[in-house]
């Protein structure tokens, strides 16, 4: 799951956000539900997070654009290292 909490250490991965050539175009929703397995659609909680990010401003592991639906959500650099292994 894409279920995410922010922290400033001990992350999981850092990530950087971009407006243009991002690894991985990211659809947030206010529905846990709905980020169940997935890369690209991410829910932020608190209290049950999966895994945790750490917003950077160089040297990300990931950098993401924030897009408005979910049909544009999803990885543009198809080889990256982290894929599969956020959700």
């Amino acid at each position: 799951m894409a279920i995410l909490k922010e922290v400033t250490s001990f992350q999981d991965f850092k990530v950087q956000i971009v407006t243009s050539s991002p690894d991985l175009c990211v659809y947030v929703t206010k529905m846990k539900s709905e980020a169940d397995h997935s890369d690209c659609i991410w829910y932020f909680d608190n209290s049950f997070p999966k895994k945790k990010v750490k917003f950077v401003k160089s040297f990300p592991d990931v950098k993401i654009q924030y897009v408005n639906s979910k049909s544009s959500a999803g990885w543009k650099n198809k080889t990256h290292k982290f894929q599969n292994r956020i959700g």
